[in-house]
């Protein structure tokens, strides 16, 4: 995969998900685009919230990739216009046909007709000038969370960019939901490791084996130092990794290698980047990390500013996020008005980046209008009109979720993620307007 993400003189930037040889693509080069070819559906997640609208192509000829894996990254990414490519007997599979249609602006088969292909990319190419008409500021930052311009997020992106180039295990402290995780995916992506997996494990998941349900792209039973190999290995939370496992990462980290209780062979070349949210002069306190773990670990190290020392930036992050989740729910929602950007502003942000994400899907899926105002945040304030609110959310609450249910083909559970409340919540909010059916039936096979 190319990594010069920053040339600006390109006529235009595709990505292509998957496939072998693509003649074609010589030829867009040539032409003056700026081309990017992906086999790790992580890595091509990250690059296209990096580069913005762009053209993508699904290469599905070659099964590089599960079909749902492909189809999540493209239904999160839809500032991508996307294009797929498919065998001709692949068109009488049901699957195929229904990602096509649900998730692709137009499709070839093979062999692609090459001035045909180009033409259609071209035009594409016109589309997305037209969307930048009507969405400005879409694309305009880089990854959500790291933007920036006060002190402690241009120090947080310059400690970046120097320790990508270090080959060597990074240690990553902040408070839950400032974007520890965007972090180490900013440091493997600058770095010589970029074109292997990104593998992230939550280390209170950890098996004796290393095994991790659901922690790679090729599902649960892979160990996840195996799935890593070349590449970055994220350990999520390192005070919750029992003393055993410290153990055996330690090892890891001395020789190279290490054997697990359940006589495994671990050899592995990978760099590790864990988080904590805990102060690390505590962890060693507390005895919840070895102190041998600790000072191979502790190489380097950096903090993630909390959401509240960021001042202004709020603001900035705010407004990629309007444009990005307006967009990816169809809401006409544009701008925040005076008093919402003040409330924001003076808001504490507990939750940090993870939080404030939260309040502005529920106030875009809320709102009715280009600006989200005051009301239709759930943030406490010395002037609210709480009947005000109270009437807002009464007509528009049911609204909201009705929409929310129906991008989430009714599943509850995902409907409240996007929502970004609790399972209990939701069921509390489809009570409160008769969108659920009576315990009895909520488990009936349909």
């Amino acid at each position: 995969m190319r990594t010069d993400v920053k040339r600006t003189s390109a006529l235009g930037t595709l990505i292509v998900l998957g496939g072998n040889d693509i003649p074609w693509i010589t030829a867009l080069e040539q032409a003056g685009w700026r081309c990017y070819r992906c086999y790790d559906l992580r890595a091509a997640e990250a690059l296209l919230l990096e580069v913005g609208p762009c053209i993508g192509v699904v290469d599905l000829t070659q099964d590089n990739f599960s079909l749902n894996g492909v189809a999540g990254v493209v239904n999160r990414n839809k500032q991508a216009r996307w294009l797929a490519l498919a065998r001709e007997d692949q068109l009488n599979t049901e699957a195929i046909c229904q990602f096509i249609v649900s998730f692709c602006i137009d499709y070839f088969t093979s062999p692609v007709p090459e001035s045909q292909l180009l033409k259609t990319i071209g035009h594409q190419r016109g589309m997305l000038q037209l969307e930048r008409k009507v969405w400005p500021e879409l694309g305009q930052f880089g990854q959500h969370g790291l933007q920036g311009n006060t002190a402690v997020m241009k120090k947080l992106r310059h400690q970046v960019k120097r320790m990508a180039a270090a080959d060597m295990p990074v240690f990553v402290q902040g408070e839950i939901g400032t974007g520890k995780e965007l972090v180490a995916q900013a440091i493997h992506q600058a770095s010589t490791r970029a074109k292997g997996r990104f593998v992230t494990v939550s280390c209170e998941a950890v098996t004796s084996a290393w095994l991790v349900d659901g922690a790679t792209p090729s599902g649960p039973g892979q160990c996840c130092f195996s799935a890593a190999d070349k590449g970055v290995l994220f350990l999520d939370e390192i005070a919750l990794l029992s003393d055993d496992r410290q153990l055996e990462l330690c090892r890891l980290l001395e020789d190279g290698s290490f054997t697990t209780e359940c006589g495994r062979a671990v050899h592995t070349d990978v760099r590790l980047v864990v988080s904590t949210r805990f102060p690390l002069e505590e962890l060693l306190a507390e005895g919840n990390i070895r102190e041998d773990l600790y000072y191979r670990l502790n190489v380097l190290g950096l903090t993630v500013p909390a959401l509240r020392e960021r001042g202004e930036d709020i603001l900035l992050l705010a407004d990629y996020l309007l444009t990005k989740f307006s967009r990816q729910y169809n809401s006409i929602a544009k701008s925040l008005s005076e008093e919402a950007q003040k409330l924001l502003l003076n808001y504490p942000w507990p939750g940090n980046v993870r939080e404030l994400i939260s309040q502005l899907k529920r106030a875009i899926l809320l709102s009715e209008s280009k600006v989200i105002e005051v009301e239709h945040l759930d943030l406490p304030r010395i002037t609210d009109d709480k009947q005000s609110l109270k009437k807002i959310r009464e007509e528009s609450e049911r609204s909201a979720l009705l929409s929310v249910l129906e991008n989430n083909k009714g599943q509850i559970s995902a409907a409240a993620r996007e929502l970004g409340v609790s399972r209990a919540t939701m069921y509390r909010l489809l009570n409160k307007h008769d969108l659920v059916p009576p315990p009895r039936q909520q488990y009936r096979q349909g």
